[in-house]
């Protein structure tokens, strides 16, 4: 009798786990690859079935599949593409499958890319509308590539809803190419814990990933957002047009509520803000850990309009082009760790009067910096202008060149405490200290400065 209890179990087990192992493949539900074909109800059949069976994975494989609706995969589903790493933009011929140059790269609608390919269509003109994407707790997206076919260059773009949503806890995002979404990738209007985004690449016109309601570390590792489409895959000047309008208008990454979010080989690339940490109600700020990541080409590379009080945002190894700007309203430290800082390369009449403003924050901290206007054009005139609250400013290099000398730090009336020591500055020009009153709180000490005019 035991060994026949002993028997079933093991059956029972054995047919539990082939169901929960489940592969499935959308081409045997009525998937067709042929770019024209609308696969919406193919794709939401195979990830169904597999939801119902306990979970499992829904292969898409190589070929273009257009979507006009929305999918939404169920917990513990996996949508598995075929790409292992996420690929750069490639046109292929059509007849021959060869790789064509970048002479032929000029339509848009045209520009489809090699591997797992869904076309969007759905929500065009209303960013509010349903999100292409939605997931569910466990559910994971790996290997495929997404693309906007009727997304215009040479005008102002076609608002969309967000390409992908996560709704409930432990949500992956892997290997994948978001073409040109509207709105990339939202972990925020829903609570989405322990998320995992590890290599997703977008030209994200308009917003690139929104961070909110993360009560339990998330991880964001080589997160890419460039304009890629716009450079390489379309070519000609009427790209310019969407790129100025991502320059006025985008946000690459919109951090809010985190209960820590582990940040790594990020990037945002011609953005009007790069990063953006602000609060949001009733969650409150967050706090964030970032290295070997930042922001190149970007009017404010980092905005820190509010950061979770007792903890912060910390930088480390991680390079800034642009200007930073540490809010009235943050009371959170602040602190970057061998970072560079290049100063914005957008030209602005009347152009900023300094590279990084500090007007908030229980202390902002840089250590082992070092400071470099790249734009002669922007004529920035100060590195580091202090406004409010307290500031740290140790062992740091602070350099000039032919076209730009900033003076280093200019210290304002309101200024609460300032340490300036034992930083390396390549100019004459000394600390600007604005304050009426002598103040013990201010300390300007073992510098070391050399004129090499």
């Amino acid at each position: 009798m035991k060994e026949l209890i002993l028997i079933i179990t093991l059956m029972m087990l054995f047919i539990s786990t082939s169901i929960f192992a489940l592969d499935l493949n959308v081409k045997n539900y009525g998937a067709v690859a042929n770019g024209k074909t609308d696969c919406t109800k193919a794709f939401q059949t195979a990830l169904d079935k597999a939801f119902k069976a306990g979970g499992g994975k829904v292969k898409v494989p190589f070929g273009t599949y257009l979507i006009k609706g929305n999918l939404k995969i169920p917990y513990n589903v996996t949508l598995l593409g075929d790409w292992e790493a996420p690929p750069a933009p490639t046109k292929l011929h059509p007849k021959n499958l060869t790789v064509l140059g970048d002479e032929n790269l000029v339509n848009a609608k045209e520009a489809l890319i090699a591997g797992t390919v869904l076309l969007a269509t759905a929500g065009e003109g209303d960013e509010n509308g349903i999100p292409f994407i939605e997931m569910s707790r466990n559910a994971t997206l790996k290997g495929v590539i997404i693309h906007y076919p009727n997304q215009v260059y040479d005008k102002d773009p076609i608002p969309y809803p967000w390409t992908v949503r996560g709704i409930g806890d432990n949500i992956s995002i892997i290997d994948c190419l978001f073409v040109n979404p509207y709105m990339a990738v939202d972990f925020g209007t829903n609570p989405a814990g322990r998320h995992l985004i590890r290599n997703l690449y977008a030209q994200a016109i308009y917003k690139g990933l929104f961070i909110d309601k993360c009560y339990d570390v998330g991880r964001l590792e080589n997160v890419h957002f460039w304009p890629f489409w716009s450079a390489h895959v379309l070519t000609g000047n009427s790209t310019k047009t969407l790129d100025d309008w991502t320059l006025k208008n985008g946000t690459a990454f919109i951090f809010s509520r985190s209960d820590w979010e582990y940040v790594s080989n990020c990037f945002a690339i011609s953005y009007y803000i790069g990063m953006h940490f602000k609060t949001s109600a009733p969650d409150g700020a967050g706090n964030y850990l970032l290295s070997q990541s930042g922001s190149d080409g970007c009017d404010i590379a980092a905005y820190v309009e509010e950061a979770q009080a007792h903890a912060g945002i910390s930088f480390s190894n991680s390079q800034m082009f642009g200007k930073i700007i540490i809010g009235p309203k943050n009371h959170a430290p602040v602190r970057f760790s061998s970072c560079g800082f290049f100063g914005t390369q957008v030209e602005k009449d009347p152009a900023d009067t300094e590279t990084i403003l500090i007007q908030g924050g229980a202390n902002v901290t840089f250590n082992n910096c070092h400071f470099y206007a790249i734009n002669g054009r922007t004529n920035v005139p100060v590195y580091i202008r202090q406004e409010r609250n307290n500031l740290t400013v140790t062992n740091n290099l602070f350099m000039m060149n032919d076209f730009l000398d900033p003076i280093p730090l200019v210290i304002e009336e309101g200024a609460h405490s300032t340490i300036f020591a034992q930083n390396t500055i390549w100019s004459h020009k000394k600390v600007v200290n604005n304050k009426k009153e002598p103040s013990e709180r201010i300390i300007i000490k073992d510098n070391i400065y050399a004129d090499t005019k």
